[in-house]
């Protein structure tokens, strides 16, 4: 089975619903008024791209969309509309605090059968929630994590992409100018990816703040910034499998040194925040007293077993 839609519709013309308009413009042609060339065999429609935006000329920024929307030939409203109906694939890229708010609007405008593509940055609960309206008015939620920036990468952001069509719809997107990397049949398991990859690196950018504000402040930044060169000479994914692993064997001794690490930090003035949390995190692995006898560093399944077992507990 194969997809090949004729009127895609952009649920949200921000950042990212103009950089996919963008994208498909240049990379296979999408526009809103008919092509100039003559159809092919089979290809008796044009190919047209609409958008959908609650923010049209409600103010400056909704000013702004109209007008890139009309640079790019893209039929925008204000408002979901019958003219929904005629989309095949829809992409919803609204916040994700409006997601199912988008997906409640535009079911009861859904064409039978349409890929309802979400790229909204929501929890995978969150996701389970925006596909019940959508598969109810028969349509087919495809569950996508844009794991980077729209603003650099336009539509070459990478995405992975999970739903019962994934396959179908991966290989339609890898065609038209994305980067789709099929991750699963199981819709909300995207959107998941995401979320915990935010633990990882949005937690690093804050520690990365915290720890060079400081080292700048004591004049010390290149020094800090060279010591790291340890962490280049394996994969990060590997670096921090070996520190959860080794965090069973050393939680005390790393205690110990971030309550003086959050001592360094006062004494140059800058609020130990994360520093604090550190500490406080890996308190809780020492007063669950796993620290083999052996010393040995046990493998990284074994080391998430004990910390979900005895250290995180709850459900």
């Amino acid at each position: 089975m194969s997809l090949s839609p004729r009127v895609i519709a952009l649920l949200g013309f921000g950042e990212a619903g103009s950089a996919i308009a963008r994208g498909l413009a240049a990379e296979g042609g999408w526009r809103g008024p008919p092509r100039s060339s003559p159809p092919g065999p089979g290809d008796n429609a044009p190919r047209r791209l609409i958008a959908i935006d609650t923010a049209l000329d409600m103010d400056a920024r909704g000013t702004t969309l109209g007008k890139q929307a009309r640079a790019l030939d893209v039929a925008i409203d204000g408002r979901y509309t019958e003219a929904l109906r005629q989309a095949d694939l829809v992409i919803c890229a609204v916040q994700g605090e409006h997601a199912r708010e988008a997906a409640e609007a535009a079911a009861p405008l859904l064409k039978k059968g349409a890929h309802y593509l979400d790229l909204c940055t929501v929890t995978g609960k969150m996701s389970d929630e925006d596909r019940t309206p959508i598969e109810a008015a028969g349509g087919r939620y495809i569950d996508i994590a844009v794991m980077g920036g729209f603003f650099k990468q336009g539509i070459k952001a990478p995405m992975l992409v999970a739903g019962e069509d994934v396959e179908t719809v991966a290989a339609w997107m890898n065609a038209n100018g994305f980067d789709a990397k099929v991750l699963g049949p199981r819709p909300g398991s995207a959107s998941s990816v995401k979320m915990l990859r935010s633990v990882l690196i949005k937690g690093v950018e804050a520690l990365g703040v915290e720890s060079l504000v400081t080292a700048q402040r004591q004049g010390i930044l290149e020094e800090v910034l060279a010591c790291l060169s340890d962490a280049d000479r394996m994969p990060f994914r590997d670096f921090i499998g070996m520190l959860v692993q080794t965090h069973i064997v050393h939680a005390h001794r790393r205690w110990e040194e971030m309550g003086l690490v959050a001592k360094t930090l006062r004494e140059t003035g800058v609020d130990p925040l994360m520093t604090e949390a550190i500490e406080k995190s890996h308190r809780r692995t020492v007063d669950a007293d796993i620290a083999p006898a052996d010393g040995k560093v046990p493998s990284l399944a074994d080391a998430l077993k004990i910390l979900s077992e005895k250290v995180i507990r709850g459900r």
